[in-house]
């Protein structure tokens, strides 16, 4: 992995005209769901009740969850991104399958020390979870920094290399590729993590190229997520638009 020492302080900022397409981020909804569930799962880990085995047991489930998110999310990449980087772009397809191997035997490694704590003796199970909560730690910082790579290096290259019509093209297909029941798992942990104008930019999209039928059971999950306030202020943005 690439160590934080080689990471600039403040990496500079995409030049973006608002105004352009050229602020296509096919990254931005889905990281920053991923982003959510790591500082959530951590998060749980530090306040996990050793002593409580219904609370080990959702802990697991969580970090379940997570990893199963985060695989699918780098099945996608190597099917639909790491073809056109190998190409055109051959360092960053190096670096892209080399992160995404080293994560994904990180994350497998994790997933089995989790499947060890339901069943820790009482004298275990504090050290062990607590374990597990460094190691989750040391991973979502790990995985914060590969994100940061595909955000500010990796999307542009494809945009270079597809323009703004090819690298949505090919997120039309990524998206297309995922069945129902793991869409409507995406979708509720980005929904909640993205801000009012990305809501509409995503769920506008839907409600104009979606059956209304798909439509209308995105817009109930999206209402079963979401604080009733940001409900209502989407629900108000998307009337309007």
């Amino acid at each position: 992995m690439t160590s934080i020492e080689q990471y600039p302080p403040l990496a500079p900022e995409r030049s973006v005209d608002p105004a352009s397409a050229l602020g296509f981020d096919a990254y931005r909804d889905i990281h920053k769901g991923v982003r959510a569930e790591l500082f959530a799962v951590t998060a749980s880990a530090g306040q996990t009740d050793p002593a409580d085995r219904e609370e080990r047991a959702a802990l697991c489930a969580h970090i379940g969850d997570v990893a199963e998110l985060l695989t699918d999310h780098a099945g996608h990449e190597d099917t639909h991104v790491l073809p056109v980087l190998a190409v055109h772009a051959p360092a960053l397809f190096e670096r892209n399958a080399t992160d995404h191997a080293t994560l994904d035997a990180w994350l497998e490694r994790i997933a089995a020390r989790a499947s060890a704590i339901a069943e820790a003796t009482s004298c275990e199970q504090r050290a062990r979870i607590h374990n597990l909560y460094l190691d989750l730690a040391s991973f979502a910082g790990a995985y914060l920094a590969h994100q940061e790579f595909e955000e500010r290096v990796v999307m542009p290259a494809l945009l270079d290399v597809l323009g703004v019509e090819g690298a949505a093209a090919m997120h039309h297909d990524i998206i297309s590729s995922i069945p129902p029941p793991a869409m409507a798992k995406a979708l509720a942990v980005m929904i909640p993590a993205m801000n009012l104008d990305d809501r509409t930019e995503l769920l506008g999209g839907m409600r104009q190229d979606a059956p209304p039928e798909a439509f209308a059971a995105v817009w109930s999950l999206t209402r079963s997520v979401l604080p009733a306030a940001d409900y209502r202020a989407l629900e108000a943005r998307m009337s309007s638009s």
